[in-house]
């Protein structure tokens, strides 16, 4: 950060700032002396270089594995295109995804819910299925059969998904506040 740009920076923001800075010279020095302990024979005298040629190893053997895990679970897709390997996520890697942004939400400040209630018809039975595990898996809590609700602000990631999907006419989302009773957590 230049000189300049400091003198502007309000005191909250330089204070984070340095405590962040502070934060990843302790991350780098705690990684640099486990290097010490675990490579200590390597650390000879011009060995640096290998030291890191096996740090880069270990992370790609790890890289590797963790590929392969989502390849297994069927998560993702790869495909060789030449010398590159391209991988994308499949709709049950997608669906994962979500649900864990939804688990991942801020909670309301406000003491809001997200309540979501549905009317999937039995024609859709698989999706009505699918859309109550991805509530479940997601955090909500079921408040009725069809109502569903969570003290999380998911409320975009919600909207977008049942847009994409195209179910908006069996399903709605609102954010609400004041609810005679909540479920059990």
């Amino acid at each position: 950060m230049m000189p300049k740009q400091i003198d502007k920076l309000p005191a909250t923001k330089l204070l984070l700032n340095l405590l962040a800075q502070t934060g990843k010279a302790v991350i780098d020095f705690i990684e640099f002396s486990n290097d010490i302990q675990n490579y200590q024979r390597m650390l000879m005298p011009g060995n640096l270089e290998q030291v890191r040629e096996f740090k880069k190893f270990k992370e790609q053997l790890y890289l590797n594995k963790v590929l392969n895990n989502l390849k297994r679970t069927r998560y993702i897709q790869t495909h060789r295109l030449g010398n590159k390997l391209s991988i994308t996520l499949n709709d049950k890697g997608k669906t994962e995804l979500l649900a864990n942004k939804l688990k991942c939400a801020e909670r309301y400040a406000n003491n809001s819910n997200t309540v979501v209630i549905f009317d999937i018809p039995e024609i859709k039975r698989s999706l009505r299925r699918q859309f109550r595990q991805l509530l479940r898996i997601g955090g909500f809590k079921r408040l009725q059969q069809s109502v569903w609700i969570s003290e999380l602000d998911n409320y975009e990631l919600m909207v977008q998904f049942i847009r994409k999907h195209k179910i908006q006419p069996w399903v709605n989302v609102f954010v609400g506040n004041k609810f005679l009773h909540l479920p059990r957590r």
